[in-house]
């Protein structure tokens, strides 16, 4: 019987070492899993595109002592402009209305004589015919168009450019981990700091524009992606 208990006990030690070499185990596992080290970095990405579409900006002015008549010129006006913008190819949904407003004008140089209504719309249009604005606004202008605001020249598939910059900048961010740590390093988390674009916009007079397609300068797109990323190594 003696034996026996004496058999039992050494059991229940082997047990107890074998549990105690497990639960050393895992905390030697969680130890090492915490203590890996890691770094944080802010990547940047660029990419620099040609534009492919311009955004044009012009409208009717009409002024008449009478608001009914200004209101009618304009409607006339801003209809001939649309006709026209339509006859280069330019979709419906591609026009929009920017501005319209209607108020009083006068000339305070003659103390406050009333001068008429003043109605004015502006509309925006995209075009794909980047190289051929020059030509587009000299044609509008003829067709009824008396004031321009502007150019924008912009890129049509904006996402498929700013992932492409994303890609860049987690390249730009795991180079600078990597030269940190001097080892190479794995991806922990990434957040996304944010983007923007520099989209090309240009005002330029109406002389300027008259005749002179050579005056538009389309420049480039600049698509910036940036990032924050925590590495681990």
């Amino acid at each position: 019987m003696k034996k026996f208990f004496i058999a039992l006990i050494c059991l229940m030690l082997v047990v107890v070492g074998a549990v105690g070499v497990t639960m050393t185990s895992q905390v030697d596992a969680i130890t090492s899993a915490e203590s890996a080290s890691k770094i944080t970095v802010n990547g940047v990405g660029e990419i620099k595109l040609a534009p492919d579409m311009a955004i044009i900006s012009l409208g009717v002015e009409t002024l008449n002592e009478s608001l009914a008549t200004a209101q009618k010129e304009n409607s006339e006006g801003i209809t001939n402009l649309i006709n026209a913008i339509k006859d280069f190819g330019i979709k419906e949904e591609d026009i929009k209305t920017k501005n319209f407003y209607v108020y009083q004008r006068y000339d305070y140089s003659q103390g406050e004589k009333f001068l008429g209504y003043q109605v004015s719309n502006y509309i925006d249009f995209k075009t794909k015919d980047v190289d051929n604005v020059g030509n587009i606004v000299n044609k509008l202008l003829e067709s009824g168009a008396n004031k321009f605001s502007g150019i924008s020249f912009t890129i049509e598939n904006y996402e498929s450019a700013y992932k492409l910059a994303l890609e860049k900048a987690l390249a730009n961010a795991k180079s600078k981990a990597s030269a940190i740590a001097d080892k190479e390093v794995s991806t922990f988390e990434v957040c996304e700091e944010g983007n923007y674009s520099v989209i090309t916009r240009d005002t330029y007079s109406l002389s300027s524009i008259n005749g002179n397609n050579n005056s538009i300068m389309k420049g480039e797109i600049t698509v910036r992606a940036n990032i924050r990323v925590i590495f681990e190594y």
